[in-house]
This record gives C-alpha cells, structure tokens and sequence, in this order.
C-alpha cells in the first residue's frame, strides 16, 4: 500500500472512530469510576459523555471565580488589612454569614476550612467589585471599565447551570472563555 492510501485510510479510520464515539449509547473514552472496579461510564455512556463536556465548562468557571476571589481578596485587604471584610456589601456579609452556619451544622461532612470569599458566588464577587464606594475607592483604577462587569454579569446564568448539573451550549462556553481572556488582558494574573 502506497502511503496516500495509507494516509487516506488511516484519516477515514479516525473519522469514523470520531464519529462512533458521538453516537447515542457508545462508552466515552474517559472512565469514571466509583470504585476500584465498578465505571458508571459502561452503564451510563450518554450521560458520562455529558459529563465530560460539562466538566470543561465548569474548570474555566472553577478558575475563574478562584481567580477573582483572589483579585477581591487582594484589593480590599491592601486598602485595610484587618477590616476588609466591612468593604462588602452587606446583603453579601448576610448570606456568607447564612452558610456559615449551614457548615458549622454540617461538621461531619469533612469540608476544607474556607475564608468568607469562598463561600461567595460569581454574581455577589461581582457586587463587591460594583459597589460604588469599592469601585470608585478600589477597582476602577485597576479594571477601568464597567464593561467587563457587565460581561461577566451576563455568564452568571451559564455557571448557575453547570454547577446545577446542566450542560450548556458550545457558544456558551466560548462566551465564559471570552469573558475570561477579558479579565485577563485589563488585570492579569
């Protein structure tokens, strides 16, 4: 066999290994396994196959929002190290204060100990930055527009549904990557 055919042959052989792969019922290549022995894939393809994309999803809201509490963390604890806290809104103090004490009732769950912007979602980090004594005082210098507030406003939606167990569409993962590669290039990491 010359090698045009074997090329030939060897890209239809992935084409169509590709394509398998997509059909409704196929086991996903990636395993996800509950036990040494037992892969929920070979006994749940389709949805295992919805994991996996699912999971790309939410690794880029994963980072993101680590990303941020972090950027928050660092702006307010500059400005005053010992009382930051009192920088965030208070409805946000409220509910961090609410699942506090969910927590605390639930200390045989063997959680990490977490600070009080780990228990913060997107949308109220994204308050605390929208705060307009935060923003005048802290964060307009450093992200400059309100823009990518908004932005990212707009992807609250699309991480509530991954984190509820949904996927989201192909064009909504490129937004939360947009949105992303946005905050990077005003404030890098």
């Amino acid at each position: 066999m010359n090698s045009a055919k074997l090329a030939n042959f060897l890209m239809i052989g992935r084409s169509a290994q590709r394509h398998v792969l997509t059909l409704p019922g196929t086991v996903p290549r990636s395993a996800l396994m509950i036990s040494d022995t037992f892969n929920v894939a070979e006994v749940l393809p389709d949805e295992c196959r919805e994991a996996d994309g699912a999971a790309n999803t939410f690794k880029l809201f994963f980072v993101l929002e680590s990303y941020l509490r972090d950027f928050v963390l660092t702006v307010l604890s500059e400005a005053d190290n010992e009382n930051w806290w009192n920088s965030v809104p208070q409805n946000v103090r409220d509910d961090v204060s609410k699942l506090e004490e969910t927590e605390d009732k639930k200390k045989w769950m063997n959680l990490d100990s977490r600070g009080k912007l780990a228990m913060t979602t997107l949308g109220q980090l994204i308050s605390i930055v929208d705060d307009p004594s935060n923003w005048k005082k802290h964060f307009e210098a450093l992200v400059g527009d309100k823009g990518l507030l908004q932005q990212t406003r707009l992807i609250v939606h699309t991480r509530n549904t991954i984190c509820h167990m949904s996927t989201v569409t192909p064009e909504e993962h490129e937004r939360v990557k947009q949105v992303m590669r946005d905050w990077f290039r005003v404030v890098a990491p």
